[in-house]
């Protein structure tokens, strides 16, 4: 795929810069100790000081991937709720 058509589908929504996701145990708020799976997304621009994950500001730095293959992944790694994690990306 060409890159200013992945720029096109990340625009869109349709594509996603991928941190990291995986299937853990939830640690904090209500749903605490439950099972879920994380998804973490690159491109975050609020830049907060006690941010734990500074490495996700830029979005540039994680592979663009398609918001099906994510669901996708979730959904056969798991049987749980999936919870999409990000503060302000785009």
């Amino acid at each position: 795929m060409l890159k200013t058509e992945i720029k096109t589908l990340v625009n869109a929504g349709k594509m996603l810069p991928l941190m990291e996701a995986f299937y853990t145990i939830q640690g904090e708020g209500f749903h605490k100790g439950t099972a879920a799976y994380f998804v973490r997304i690159g491109g975050c621009d609020v830049g907060c000081h006690w941010c734990d994950v500074k490495e996700s500001w830029n979005a540039d730095l994680h592979p663009p991937t398609s918001i099906e293959s994510i669901a996708d992944t979730a959904a056969k790694d798991s049987q749980t709720e999936c919870r999409f994690a990000s503060a302000n990306f785009y």
